[in-house]
């Protein structure tokens, strides 16, 4: 039965649903502010208990409208309409969640829940009318050979970054266990709330970590779990965008590259650089703006900005991609007008998509001022003084050192050794695959009119650009261009595409050899990525920067593992000592060890204690264990060096 209304009653649809809202939404802010009070068995009538019942009754009061002419008429008004309701919605549910943020809450995960509700109702005001379920499976079908293909890339990706992943690199750098400590802190505190910062890791990264460690238990393999994960993720999320920027054959040169990739693998095995997530949400979400732009498709737009502003709560490398996006845009509305003024819609929609989703996170960082700029304040460029000290000490102008800092920022994928965070020997890109690098980067620029190599040209060089600018110390810069590196296996595949073309062995028009000669290539390549990581690097003993780093994770690991509960002391000295790196407290469960820089003679220890030798003690410990017989003593290897000497008594 179809119910019919008169001319005079009209739909009052758009009235009922947004006064419904009005009084839901009131509900749940009142839930969320009576979370937030102390609790009492004597109190009857909590705090804000009144503004749920007051919600209730509008929600309620919802239901009792009944068509006539007067809602009929306020349904018809603008601020009624579906689309303006759903935006709407989206704004407060995102506001709330940004007012629960700044409340005490025994758990942040309905906040979480609310924010995240919050951009699915934006993305609905366009999906809803863009997209066919029917359309999409019959996609699936369509590409099925390239998705398999893709797959069997992601399997060969997940293979190099999860094998032996709790053992290579052997050691946990010092700031991997403050990264695993951290994690730890989510689960009650200050980092709970996912909007939080801490040196810049979003707190809702540290809780997909603390996660690992509640399913894993806590250890290296849960510590670096999500990273292999965004390392695995890359490979899709790169494909899309390469295929976006070049199609297919570029995709999928890209996508080997990637997985083949031996600096790739390494960060995406070890904690301590967050980086590593912003190699797969960053080409994410340029995909799915470029695309909306290109299809003039709003929704794919929105979900880029929705997908940037998450990247906020995860690292900083968000700040430097909201920035090339606004570049982005301005230029391609100078240079190419015509097509911009089409992709308009999807524009809005993207900063729409992103300035919705901020909303709580930028609440947070409005208060945190100090903590957002955390990196800036103290590995800054200018912030941290190190400009007008060089400027002052070597008497050259600030253009002059600002263009060496790009420089080398630049050299690192292609020059100097990935030692920060790596040790490595050679630099980020292979020989081979720079001289493609170069090849393409010099295509693209050439091109750079065009709207989509405009955007490649810019997320390469705002990267490159943001680094050398505005970040120090140099050494550094080996591991934060991991936010160029998508860009630069872009442009390596697009090298390798065009190198093929000129000698005259191209796609179209010698398939085969084109195939033969690309495959041969990625093999070579894949052999040597392999063998400079795992032949030549993990079973070196070169991870952690020094001899001290290795040592706190060997200290750590073995006092883990200690039963007793009797107190451990450790022989240490001005190098060495316990309370150097966060990696001892991490591996060991946070057990506190007693520093003695006295000699091993004064040593007096009890059934069940235990003493431990820094490498410049050993000689002495093992000199004291030979006087006190009828303890166990213990070694451990650093490979062929004797970097500890552990002293039990029964």
């Amino acid at each position: 039965m179809t119910i019919q209304h008169s001319p005079t009653q009209g739909d009052v649809l758009g009235a009922r649903r947004l006064i419904a809202f009005i009084g839901f939404a009131l509900i749940l802010l009142s839930l969320l502010l009576m979370s937030s009070a102390p609790m009492s068995d004597e109190i009857v009538f909590p705090s804000f208990s009144g503004l749920a019942a007051f919600g209730l009754i509008v929600f309620l009061a919802s239901g009792a409208i009944k068509p006539n002419k007067f809602w009929a008429r306020l349904s018809a008004l603008g601020l009624f309409q579906e689309r303006i309701f759903w935006l709407l919605f989206a704004a407060t549910f995102s506001g709330i969640a940004a007012k629960g943020s700044t409340l005490f809450q025994v758990s942040y995960m309905p906040v979480t829940l609310i924010w995240l509700i919050g951009a699915a109702s934006y993305l609905f005001v366009f999906m809803r009318e863009s997209v066919s379920w029917a359309a999409i499976g019959s996609k699936v079908r369509e590409h099925r050979n390239e998705i398999l293909i893709v797959v069997a890339l992601m399997i060969v990706a997940g293979f190099l970054r999860f094998y032996d992943l709790g053992q290579s690199p052997r050691v946990l750098d010092g700031d991997e266990g403050l990264v695993g400590l951290s994690a730890q802190d989510t689960a009650a505190g200050r980092l709970s709330n996912p909007f939080e910062l801490w040196e810049n890791f979003g707190a809702l990264y540290l809780q997909f970590i603390n996660f690992a460690f509640g399913f894993f238990g806590v250890s290296p393999f849960a510590l670096r779990f999500f990273p292999a994960i965004g390392g695995v993720l890359a490979v899709p999320s790169l494909y899309l965008f390469a295929r976006q920027i070049g199609g297919r054959r570029i995709a999928l040169l890209t996508g080997a590259l990637l997985t083949m990739s031996h600096v790739h693998i390494h960060f995406s095995r070890i904690a301590s650089v967050a980086y590593i997530q912003g190699v797969w949400l960053a080409p994410l979400e340029l995909y799915f703006l470029l695309s909306g732009l290109e299809k003039r498709k709003p929704w794919r737009a929105a979900l880029g900005g929705i997908l940037l502003a998450i990247h906020f709560s995860v690292y900083l490398g968000a700040q430097v991609l909201a920035a090339l996006v606004v570049v982005f845009m301005a230029l391609a509305f100078l240079l190419n007008r015509a097509w911009f003024k089409e992709a308009y819609g999807a524009a809005f929609a993207f900063w729409g998509g992103w300035l919705i989703t901020i909303i709580p996170e930028a609440f947070y960082i409005s208060q945190n001022i100090g903590e957002f700029m955390n990196r800036l304040s103290r590995d800054g460029t200018f912030q941290s003084g190190w400009l007008a000290n060089t400027i002052r000490d070597t008497g050259r102008s600030a253009a002059s050192i600002l263009f060496e800092r790009v420089v080398h920022a630049f050299m690192s994928l292609l020059y100097y050794p990935a030692f920060d965070f790596y040790g490595s020997p050679l630099p980020m890109l292979t020989m081979l695959t720079t001289f493609l690098f170069l090849i393409g980067l010099g295509v693209a620029l050439l091109r750079v009119r065009s709207p989509k190599y405009l955007l490649l040209n810019g997320y390469f060089w705002s990267a490159t650009l943001a680094i050398g600018i505005f970040a120090i110390p140099p050494s550094a810069d080996s591991y934060r261009m991991l936010m160029a590196l998508p860009a630069a296996f872009i442009l390596a595949a697009l090298g390798l595409d065009q190198i093929l073309k000129r000698l005259g062995i191209g796609w179209d028009n010698a398939k085969t050899i084109y195939t033969v000669a690309t495959s041969l290539i990625l093999v070579g390549l894949l052999i040597n990525n392999v063998w400079i990581y795992y032949g030549d690097f993990v079973g070196k003993c070169r991870f952690g920067g020094n001899l001290e780093s290795r040592f706190a994770s060997y200290l750590g690991t073995y006092v883990g593992g200690i039963e007793s509960e009797a107190s451990v002391y450790l022989l240490s000295d001005d190098v060495y000592f316990y309370g150097s790196h966060a990696s001892t407290d991490f591996l060991s469960g946070r057990r506190e060890l007693i520093n003695v820089l006295a000699p091993a003679e004064t040593l007096d220890l009890v059934s069940g204690e235990t003493v431990i030798a820094t490498p410049k003690r050993i000689a002495e410990l093992a000199a004291w264990a030979r006087l006190h017989p009828g303890g166990k003593l213990h070694y451990r290897y650093d490979c062929d060096q004797a970097i500890l000497l552990a002293y039990q008594i029964p």
